[in-house]
């Protein structure tokens, strides 16, 4: 498939101080394990969110990660946690991912959808 479309939607209770640099990493990251060039994957950053996981309000993420084709979870799972965990100082059992595989028809980027 020529197009890909990455996005990933970062949504945490830590504060991200050096914001424009995370996104700029975490847009690197989803463009080497989709290859696709990081002109074309899209960051969504919300930090410092008031959220409940492990029966506490202690750190924690879930990203949504979305694209068409390319997404293979159980390759990537592994790699994203870590460089989360690692990026924001958060125990990788505190993180959850959502792969979604995303239909070409279900897509629009300038105007048109994929197909």
């Amino acid at each position: 498939q020529i197009y890909k479309m990455p996005l990933i939607r970062i949504s945490t209770s830590e504060k991200i101080k050096d914001k424009k640099g995370f996104i700029q990493k975490s847009a690197e990251l989803i463009g080497k394990l989709t290859n696709k060039s990081t002109k074309f994957v899209m960051v969504i950053l919300e930090d410092s969110l008031d959220m409940y996981f492990l029966e506490s309000e202690s750190s924690c993420c879930y990203l949504d990660i979305k694209s068409i084709g390319s997404l293979q979870p159980s390759d990537m799972a592994n790699v994203v946690t870590e460089f989360i965990s690692k990026e924001i100082k958060i125990p990788s059992s505190s993180i959850y991912i959502n792969f979604e595989d995303v239909s070409p028809t279900n897509w629009s980027w300038n105007g048109k959808t994929f197909r």
